[in-house]
């Protein structure tokens, strides 16, 4: 086994100071007992072989005025590393994974691809290690924290067989022969061009949340689970902590091709770490059918089947490369050709565990209300909760890395609609969702130009406007 995740009975066995248990069932939660400080620490976890790689998970519920602080600390040669932070976490702060190193070992996160795993420092490698996550609440915080799952997964690239030594953590299923999830495909060249081409990380999550019936944005998703620290959505624990956070089980895990199809089984659609080109003469591993050229790329693989004809599996893919949505999915992936291309094989396992109240604590939707200025043609004051909300003048200047008072700003048809692939499922996301022509008034107000919406409603239509502020707000109006 190379993935260990304390859920219910054995997450309530571990240490504990100032956490009491929550609810019933795979619901339940170690909620924190009183502001200020609580926290839960795993047993020692030993290795039935040493590694030099590994890769925390967490589901937390921070709601506004609490965060999370995951630890890891690995046991080399008999000692100890210190405890290694991945910085306070919360989708509702500026949250910055830390790049933290001590003589034994140091964490990857704001290094190289801005991954989120540990190593072993001068070819050493960990016979233990130990988990251990922090809660904490301001004094006048209305609710308080909880968490629901720590886990982590491990790996020894010293090891020659390695990819040949990872398993599946969960009870197996009968393999199912052929597997295509209808799982939505959307493509992250048509979200915000300030950062559409660099969030595959977000719009895997995203449509693997998707998946379960829900109809989240990549825009809310990406500043939900931003590092600040490596300014990307590249960090593989926070993304799946991201999805916690919207009350999914969702974990990191180092696995092989049959833990892919026991997940497929499942009907889970995986996201994948990827690095491929479509040119064989690239410093990349070569993927036919590949969208171009990526040096790290992530994926969500929704099906499978075996080709007699190729005498091996094919892997149905929602690749948000694709300059369209329909050219993100299904595309159909050889698994010879994957294999080379599945970097480091890490994947994002994401189910739907049915948690109430998760987006209020991930990204807080609000019904919002644009009414035209008198005498400003095209210029609207945005309302919410009873109050106007006055956008600074550069809100759109810094869309992607500036936390507050920074996003998104979208609009669309409501009739108007992407084409999609065979068997996708439709999402508010596939839309076509237009992010030119508006500007921020030095009042505060928002700007059409051209008087554009007006036009457009002459002609019948019906427009949906959405701010996506990345402190946590997104504000959706209908015209």
């Amino acid at each position: 086994m190379n993935t260990i995740i304390y859920r219910d009975d054995s997450l309530f066995e571990c240490e504990i100071y100032n956490l009491r248990k929550e609810g019933e069932s795979d619901q339940a939660a170690l909620v924190l007992e009183k502001p200020c400080e609580g926290s839960v620490t795993t047993p020692v976890y030993k290795l039935e072989s040493p590694a030099n790689d590994l890769v925390p998970s967490w589901n937390t519920r921070t709601p506004e005025g609490s965060h999370a602080e995951i630890f890891v600390r690995l046991l080399i040669e008999g000692r100890w590393s210190k405890w290694l932070s991945y910085g306070k976490w919360s989708t509702l702060i500026e949250r910055r994974c830390a790049d933290d190193e001590d003589r034994l070992a140091w964490s990857n996160s704001c290094r190289a691809d801005g991954d989120s795993s540990i190593n072993v420092k001068d070819g050493k490698l960990a016979e233990a290690f130990q988990l251990k996550a922090v809660l904490r609440a301001a004094p006048n915080a209305n609710e308080m924290p909880s968490i629901r799952l720590l886990a982590a997964t491990w790996k020894n690239t010293d090891d020659p067989e390695w990819q040949n030594k990872l398993s599946y953590p969960e009870e197996k299923v009968e393999e199912k022969k052929r597997v295509l999830l209808d799982t939505p495909a959307i493509s992250q060249m048509r979200r915000d061009p300030a950062y559409g081409g660099v969030i595959c990380s977000a719009v895997t999550i995203t449509v693997q949340m998707n998946n379960y019936g829900r109809d989240l944005l990549p825009e809310e998703v990406s500043y939900a689970g931003l590092d600040y620290a490596f300014v990307g959505n590249g960090n593989w624990s926070y993304s799946c902590a991201c999805a916690g956070a919207y009350g999914f089980e969702s974990f990191c895990v180092y696995t092989d091709f049959e833990g892919l199809r026991q997940e497929l089984s499942k009907g889970h659609p995986v996201g994948l770490s990827v690095k491929y080109s479509l040119r064989r003469d690239s410093d990349v591993p070569y993927l036919e059918n590949a969208t171009g050229t990526t040096h790290g790329h992530l994926i969500a693989c929704i099906g499978y089947y075996f080709n007699e004809e190729l005498g091996e599996y094919v892997y149905y893919c929602n690749d948000s490369a694709g300059s369209f949505d329909l050219s993100a999915g299904p595309r159909e992936y050889k698994e010879s050709d994957l294999s080379k291309a599945w970097y480091r094989r890490m994947t994002y396992f994401c189910r739907d565990k049915n948690l109430p109240g998760g987006d209020a604590h991930a990204f807080r939707r609000m019904e919002a209300k644009l009414s035209e200025i008198p005498g400003k043609p095209g210029v609207y004051s945005l309302e919410a909760d009873g109050r106007k909300i006055a956008l600074p003048r550069d809100f759109q200047d810094r869309r992607y890395g500036s936390f507050a008072g920074h996003g998104t700003i979208y609009w669309y048809d409501d009739e108007e609609y992407t084409p999609l692939g065979e068997g996708r499922r439709r999402v508010t996301a596939n839309r076509v969702f237009h992010y030119e022509g508006v500007i921020i008034t030095d009042d505060g107000n928002i700007k059409i130009q051209a008087d554009l919406w007006n036009l457009l409603l002459a002609q019948g239509k019906k427009i949906v406007v959405g701010v996506v502020d990345s402190a946590g707000y997104h504000y959706i109006a209908r015209l």
